[in-house]
């Protein structure tokens, strides 16, 4: 066993990612996104916010996928999962990138919608370890 496995082997189930609450919360988000930008007159702002929280969800699963690949394969490396996240991370800022520039301004909410994305994964992640500190 290498030092990757071992090292995947020893974290606390809890706070293994599951994405059915980061999805529900990323609908709620994006509904109420759309129709707050829908009332102030940018509809593709709010679409263009609830494809940014698609994008960060792409960004977890892809993520999620390479790291159990990479552990899973002979002699997983670090190497390996920063190759991956590299190519990942590319492809989304390139695909992020392009629409903030060709949708100007609306094509900001590509990146607010990603911003939020990622609050809502670092508290999905973070809250059962913090209440798992807190009863040990």
């Amino acid at each position: 066993m290498s030092a990757l496995q071992a090292a995947a082997a020893n974290v606390p189930a809890a706070t293994v990612v599951n994405l059915r609450r980061p999805v529900l919360m990323a609908a709620a988000v994006g509904a109420v996104g759309l129709v707050v930008c829908g009332l102030l007159g940018h509809i593709v702002m709010g679409i263009l916010g609830v494809v940014g929280l698609g994008l960060g969800l792409l960004n977890t699963r892809l993520l999620q996928k390479s790291v159990a690949k990479v552990i899973a394969s002979d002699n997983p490396s670090k190497k390996a999962v920063g190759f991956s996240s590299v190519q990942r991370l590319i492809a989304i800022t390139a695909i992020a990138v392009a629409l903030g520039i060709f949708v100007r301004p609306d094509g900001l909410g590509v990146f607010f919608g990603l911003a939020v994305f990622q609050v809502i994964i670092i508290g999905n992640t973070a809250m059962p370890v913090i209440k798992e500190r807190r009863t040990s």
